[in-house]
């Protein structure tokens, strides 16, 4: 019997890779508050409570992985992230959570 892969090896170690990244919870916040709008570094840093040097931080390594975009208006920089979906399982694991 010979028996399928689902997906090719290479998406395995690129997903790996990937959740690697989403494995912070404050990178999985900034995500999910990008998900509803396009939002400025200061304004990131308001409503995580971390510096602006830790939200940069933060932002680049989405930005390497090409989870979010940024956009310069001056001396500004608006992020925005790339496809709402790749929040879906932090919100999937959140209500599965929620019921046990």
């Amino acid at each position: 019997m010979k028996i399928r892969r689902p997906l090719p090896r290479s998406a395995y170690e690129r997903n790996a890779e990937t959740y690697k990244i989403l494995a912070n919870s404050k990178r999985l916040e900034i995500l999910n508050l990008l998900r509803e709008q396009e939002m400025a570094v200061q304004d990131l840093v308001k409503i995580l409570k971390i510096s602006k040097a830790n939200v940069s931080q933060h932002l680049a390594l989405l930005r390497h992985e090409k989870l979010v975009t940024v956009r310069r208006k001056g001396l500004n920089a608006y992020y925005n992230i790339v496809d709402p979906r790749i929040v879906e399982p932090c919100r999937i694991l959140y209500q599965l959570f929620q019921k046990s």
